[in-house]
């Protein structure tokens, strides 16, 4: 988070994931060793927002918020790097295909 006397850039629970990297990424890991390794080092993940569609009736997602996994405490005082759980399928979707279909 840089130093500037900008009230709009200053760090927010908002914004705390919009940098984050999946810090439990390794091509050579399984699918049960990426979720051990993002269990140990990843404290934020993705869940969907969801809303009313008023043409089904149902509840549909309208978009990704970022959220803690578990309860932090963030007691540093220079930047530091926050892990965000991106998936399994995301990553696995890059390997097969070259890129994923949730980029």
């Amino acid at each position: 988070i840089p130093d500037t006397d900008d009230e709009s850039s200053k760090f927010a629970a908002t914004s705390l994931g919009i940098y984050a990297n999946d810090l439990a990424y390794d091509p050579d890991s399984t699918k049960q060793q990426y979720f051990a390794n993002s269990e140990q080092n990843n404290v934020l993940q993705l869940a969907w927002r969801l809303a009313k569609d008023e043409t089904s009736d149902m509840l549909v997602p309208t978009w990704p918020v970022v959220m803690t996994r578990k309860d932090v405490r963030l007691l540093n005082s220079v930047p530091m790097e926050v892990g965000l759980q991106y998936g399994f399928n995301y990553w696995d979707a890059v390997v097969k295909e070259g890129v994923s279909k949730y980029i």
